[in-house]
Parts: C-alpha cells; sequence; structure tokens
C-alpha cells in the first residue's frame, strides 16, 4: 500500500526524509563534541550546504524522473518548499526529543545567548527584561517549532533561488527547452 498515491509528495516526503535525517546526524555529531547545536557556526554552515544540496538534488531527480526533464518555476518551487518543510519537521521533531527527554539546557543555553546579543546590540534593560520574561516561559514545543521554522525559512528563500535556475526557458527561434545547469535540450 502506498501511503502518497501523488508522485509530488511521495517524492518530496522521500527527499525530506533524507534531508532532515542528515541534518539529524550532523547535528548529533557536534552534540556529541559537546558543543552547541543551536550556536555552532560550522553546524549553521553545514546545515545550509546540506539543505541547499538536498533541495538541488530533490528537484532535480523529480524534474528528470517524474516530469521527463522540463519543470516550471512554479513546480520547482514547490518541490524545493515540500523537501525542505519534510526535512524540517523531522529536524524540529528530533530537536523536541532532545529537548524535553535528554537535555533542557539547550533551551536554557538559547535565552542566555540571545540575552547576550540583546545587550551587544545596544538595548535597554528595561526592553531585555521585558522579552527575557517571554523567553523563560520557551518550552521545548515552542523551541522545535522555532527551529522548523528557521529551516523553513532558509529553505524557501533557497528554494526560490534554485527555482529559478530549475525553470525551463524556451528559445524564441527553435522552441526547444533548455536546462539551465548542464545546457542540454530536453524536449
Amino acid at each position: 500500500m502506498q501511503i502518497f498515491k501523488n508522485s509530488l509528495l511521495r517524492h518530496t516526503f522521500l527527499f525530506g526524509a533524507l534531508v532532515g535525517g542528515v541534518l539529524i546526524c550532523a547535528a548529533l555529531v557536534v552534540y556529541a563534541k559537546g558543543l552547541s547545536v543551536n550556536f555552532d557556526p560550522n553546524l549553521r554552515s553545514i546545515n545550509l550546504f546540506l539543505i541547499v544540496t538536498g533541495i538541488f538534488f530533490g528537484v532535480k531527480k523529480y524534474r528528470d524522473d517524474e516530469l521527463d526533464g522540463v519543470i516550471s518555476y512554479g513546480k520547482a518551487f514547490t518541490t524545493g518548499v515540500l523537501i525542505i518543510g519534510f526535512a524540517s519537521l523531522f529536524y524540529s521533531i528530533f530537536i523536541y526529543i532532545l529537548t524535553r527527554y535528554f537535555d533542557s539546557s539547550i533551551i536554557a543555553e538559547a535565552i542566555v545567548f540571545l540575552e547576550k546579543g540583546l545587550h551587544e546590540m545596544g538595548y535597554q534593560q528595561k526592553d531585555i527584561d521585558l522579552l527575557m520574561g517571554i523567553y523563560k516561559e520557551m518550552t521545548p514545543g515552542l523551541f522545535a517549532f522555532g527551529q522548523w521554522f528557521s529551516k523553513a525559512l532558509s529553505g524557501l528563500l533557497f528554494s526560490f533561488i534554485l527555482a529559478f535556475f530549475f525553470r525551463q526557458s524556451r528559445n524564441l527561434l527553435n522552441k526547444n527547452s533548455v536546462d539551465k545547469f548542464n545546457e542540454s535540450n530536453n524536449q
């Protein structure tokens, strides 16, 4: 029995699970080394690279396997957004489990980091106290949602950019579509 009869959902779920699994593995490696899962600059760079790579290969495979090498901007964008939506969902579930059952100090670390950043940006103490009063009530669910939102937003932005390169353009003289990545003619 197939869970997803729609090939787009099936494809994006599989690639989203793959990207999400790799994001989780990267976070586990950083966590095992005793580094911050939230604020390690190397992990941020790795995550962005994995997101872009996952969207790129997911959209390319969907275009080539399901659409015979031709994809519109809207379909490429939708595919990228769905891939990263599923990937960030898996990652946020991991973050929820990690912060809820194993290490709640991750949330406290995020709050301290935020407060330090607000001081460095020059906010007045009363404004910082007001914001910290709100953030001190953060639960693992809200924290996981924030992780989902940040990954999904970055994936949305990268999908905008990558979809532009995946879209097919028609040459007005010979009406052949041109693949922007390898300049091959796809009929």
